[in-house]
């Protein structure tokens, strides 16, 4: 059975075992998905303070690119989120500001 996207990579993401290319992969794809339910997936990632490097790079980027694009976010959103990625999700915000 096929999983329909974003729902496949979302699962790919968010499971632990997974290989870190493949959760990596999933977290930059997402980017091109809107929904609460793809935010609160690289929430999820974003929050966790033992999260991959790699993947929670790629979770941010994602993560900061959909609010830019989808109009920002709840104050109460980035404050789940641990601080260097939250720092990183502002920054990008503030870049797709200027670039406007």
């Amino acid at each position: 059975m096929v999983v329909p996207q974003p729902a496949g990579l979302i699962s790919v993401l968010l499971d632990r075992t997974a290989r870190v290319d493949e959760r990596d992969d999933a977290a930059m794809d997402l980017e091109a998905y809107s929904g609460e339910h793809v935010v609160k997936a690289l929430v999820d990632v974003v929050s966790s303070p033992v999260e991959d490097e790699l993947v929670l790079d790629s979770a941010v980027e994602s993560l900061g690119r959909i609010l830019a694009r989808d109009g920002g976010c709840a104050a109460d959103l980035l404050a789940s989120v641990r601080p260097d990625a939250r720092r990183m999700v502002k920054d990008i915000l503030r870049a797709s500001c200027r670039a406007e």
